[in-house]
């Protein structure tokens, strides 16, 4: 446990003066309470005595205390209570930084509906543990140690017969503690499978719709649904056990102090003062003996649930800067070359890419083509560094893209990707997602550079048009504009273009590569394509197959040489005469 709660001593540590004065106000609020029955024992032997001013005195000085007490418990929930929700907030802060860091493999790994799970409903648990579960753990331990004391200073044989359940109590707690963690660490992992299924649903209702299939996913979903009741109830089921046997040591408390207290009183050995503060003195000890329940049912839930998150920030960026980046290359020019550079991604049997050695320069256009998994998107990935080379490096201007800052790296070097995510924003907003501080001229230009402003009729309200979740009120080939318009509003010095104008026809699609070849043509551009339309227009051509450079060359060098080129060619040739009327 300790282990996992290591991640939180940061944090502790930062709000160490507020914490001092909660648990201050949480110690003082302890001593205050414990001297009420003090006070109201003594007022009672008053009273037995005669003395009926020295009784009022102490009556009166008890509720001065408790209002005191009261003061004190209103400060220390305040601090501490507050305090929780702070780190609440850097925590989900943290994490959020830190899922932005991470690489594609991570989110292969993890599913987006587990996260939001995890943000969520996890660091809630988190912090009613830093919360609550902090707060009742050290006033727990106040009230028992100094009822405790001031007990056994008074009367340490009474005093033994009520501690004599807390080795029982303590049995119980470890036991049932166990047990929670256990089943709530289950409870998460079904809570997390409905965020993911919700998450999908939502994100896939046109195709479930398109398919028919809105009622079998229901279903599903209420299968689900129905295992994370089962496993909730399992939690239950446990702790309709523990709270009855802690109020069943409770009541065997209270009947051993009555029995054995009512002796001695009649023994003449304890005063009925002394008794009456006793029963007080229980009472103030049956909340921390329930309490313990509660604690540990809240410490058991945050610590399962800080291991869940502690998955998240323990797992390293694969892409990051190296100990030897370069901290003054804050330009790229462009001249691109890739080294004997081979890919394996983690858990795949082959290569993606197999000793690929190619070079584009400066300012120049260079087109990969060839079959779907030949290993082209993959080749074009390493520029941006969104993979690393499993051997070999990539270079661009002379150094290894791995010794560049990865911010300026990506910085300079715009890449747009055949499946495009667009905000639920405004077109405009979109397009300004790498500069912020673009004013409305600038996103109109690359508007107009990536077509967009042969749409305007179909955008209601211009580019302040709003796109819907995931841009669902355009079509493929809108939002693939909006994703150039993006990358040229950024004025890279590298252009990277991911087979994304796979959703326009040919006619529209040489028109917008035309229109860029000219609008870029001092920056590097580099065009992933399965189209040999699109591919015609660079200055180069490399083809690619089985991971490998099978050809390189011009258009129509590759034409005449009657390689793979040309079959796909001649395929898609064949293909664009079948489709005319």
């Amino acid at each position: 446990m300790l282990a996992t709660l290591r991640t939180l001593f940061p944090y502790l540590l930062r709000y160490r003066w507020r914490y001092a004065g909660g648990l201050t106000s949480l110690l003082f609020r302890g001593v205050l309470a414990a001297g009420v029955p003090l006070l109201i024992g003594r007022a009672v032997d008053h009273l037995a005595a005669g003395e009926q001013e020295a009784a009022v005195d102490a009556a009166l000085l008890a509720l001065g205390i408790a209002a005191c007490k009261g003061i004190a418990q209103y400060a220390m929930r305040w601090i501490l209570i507050t305090i929780s929700r702070d780190i609440e907030y850097d925590l989900r802060n943290d994490i959020s930084a830190h899922l932005v860091t991470l690489d594609r493999t991570f989110y292969e790994r993890y599913r987006t509906g587990d996260l939001m799970a995890r943000v969520t409903n996890d660091l809630a648990q988190v912090r009613s543990l830093l919360g609550p579960g902090l707060m009742y753990t050290a006033e727990i331990a106040v009230v028992i140690v100094t009822v405790l004391s001031i007990m056994a200073w008074t009367d340490w044989l009474l005093t033994l017969v009520i501690f004599a359940p807390m080795p029982l109590i303590s049995l119980a707690v470890g036991h049932f503690g166990r047990r929670t963690h256990e089943q709530f660490q289950t409870v998460q992992k079904h809570f997390s499978g409905i965020s993911v299924r919700v998450q999908e649903h939502l994100a896939g209702l046109r195709m479930l719709r398109a398919y028919n299939q809105g009622p079998a996913e229901v279903g599903r979903f209420a299968a689900a649904n129905a295992d994370y009741v089962e496993a909730s109830l399992g939690l239950v089921r446990i702790w309709r056990s523990f709270y009855p046997l802690l109020e069943l040591l409770v009541g065997l408390t209270g009947i051993s102090l009555l029995g054995f207290g009512s002796w001695r009183v009649l023994q003449g050995a304890m005063t009925v003062g002394t008794f009456t503060m006793f029963i007080y003195f229980l009472a103030m000890l049956a909340w921390p003996m329930i309490g313990m329940g509660v604690v540990v049912n809240i410490t058991q839930r945050g610590v399962a649930s800080l291991g869940r998150l502690n998955e998240l920030l323990n797992h390293r960026p694969r892409i990051a800067d190296a100990p030897g980046v370069l901290k003054s290359q804050d330009h790229v020019r462009g001249t691109i070359e890739w080294h004997s550079v081979s890919v394996q991604f983690p858990r795949a049997s082959g290569y993606a890419v197999r000793d690929v050695s190619l070079s584009v320069l400066e300012g120049m256009s260079l087109a990969i083509i060839g079959p779907v998994g030949s290993g082209k998107s993959t080749l074009a990935s390493l520029v941006p560094r969104l993979y690393d080379p499993t051997h070999g490096e990539v270079v661009i201007d002379g150094v290894d893209v791995r010794r560049l800052p990865l911010e300026a790296l990506r910085k300079q070097v715009g890449y747009v990707p055949q499946e495009t995510f667009l905000f639920s924003r405004s077109i405009a907003d979109n397009i300004r997602l790498g500069r912020p501080d673009a004013s409305m001229e600038e996103v109109e230009e690359a508007a107009r550079l990536s077509l967009l402003d042969t749409d305007e009729d179909n955008f209601p309200d211009g580019l302040d048009t709003l796109v819907g979740e995931r841009g669902i009120t355009l079509s493929g080939g809108q939002k693939q504009r909006v994703a150039l318009a993006r990358a040229l509003l950024r004025d890279p010095a590298v252009l990277v273009l991911d087979d994304s104008t796979s959703s326009l026809d040919a006619e529209t699609e040489h028109e917008l590569l035309d229109r860029m070849r000219h609008a870029t043509h001092e920056r590097t551009l580099l065009i992933v394509t399965h189209r040999v339309s699109s591919a015609r227009l660079a200055d180069r051509i490399a083809v690619m197959d089985a991971g490998r450079i099978v050809d390189s060359g011009s258009h129509r060098s590759l034409l005449a040489r009657g390689g793979l080129y040309a079959r796909i060619h001649e395929r898609q040739r064949i293909e664009e005469e079948l489709a005319k009327p």
